[in-house]
């Protein structure tokens, strides 16, 4: 039984995998802090799916990018349940994580995450039969400057994300080859991370629970204001 992980955003969401059929998941967006919801959501939902702790096998969480605080929050925790039941950890990259919600999707998917100040975590992924292809990997860019670039390519893409809505006017009008994905795509989802990981498990691909470290791929607003305060990089 794998226990995934989400808290990369607003979106809180825990899952239960368990030989290739989804058990449990609760995703709820109700903007609370996580530190406030994650245990109980995890407790709550391992209570209504009738699983006993002793019976997951690994945990999967995501690693980034997106908030700051909320990924701190899920590794914290992820690590703290691996540790105490002694079973696997897998960190998934939250792009990576998105892009399986269109498992067997023909069309190339874009993950926009809020880098904000007009910019996104922008990359780019395509489904070969049930083979997850980078197309381009993660890079902090303009969301504008990034849409020109696809749209030069002329390729059909489905954007995901919070960057992608907060890009909506600009996607939807940018070309017919842009769509958004639905509600229930949009949003990161345990469950796909639960999927994503399970490949990795299956092939005995796990983390080390000491080192795992979130993928911010930038520095917080916090460090930058110190280096330009105080000539120097912040040592955490």
């Amino acid at each position: 039984m794998l226990l995934a992980i989400e808290t990369s955003s607003l979106v809180s969401s825990v899952a239960l995998l368990h030989e290739g059929t989804l058990r449990a998941e609760l995703t709820i967006q109700a903007r609370l802090t996580h530190s406030e919801q994650l245990m109980p959501h995890i407790a709550d939902m391992l209570e209504k799916a009738a699983v006993p702790k002793q019976h997951i096998d690994a945990v999967a969480v995501s690693i980034g990018p997106g908030s700051f605080t909320g990924l701190r929050i899920g590794l914290a925790t992820a690590k703290g349940l691996a540790f105490a039941w002694k079973v696997p950890i897998i960190g998934i990259e939250t792009p990576t994580s998105l892009a399986w919600n269109f498992a067997g999707v023909s069309d190339r998917i874009c993950v926009f995450i809020d880098a904000q100040k007009g910019n996104v975590y922008a990359s780019v992924y395509q489904w070969d039969r049930m083979q997850l292809q980078i197309i381009e990997d993660i890079c902090v860019v303009p969301r504008t400057e990034f849409l020109q670039h696809l749209k030069e390519e002329g390729n059909p893409v489905v954007f995901c994300g919070d960057g992608a809505l907060l890009g909506r006017s600009a996607i939807e009008e940018g070309t017919p080859l842009f769509r958004m994905a639905t509600p229930t795509m949009m949003i990161p989802r345990a469950g796909s991370l639960a999927l994503a990981a399970d490949t990795r498990l299956k092939a005995g691909d796990v983390d080390d629970c000491m080192t795992l470290t979130p993928a911010y791929k930038r520095r917080s607003e916090a460090e930058v204001l110190w280096e330009k305060r105080h000539g120097a990089s912040l040592c955490l």
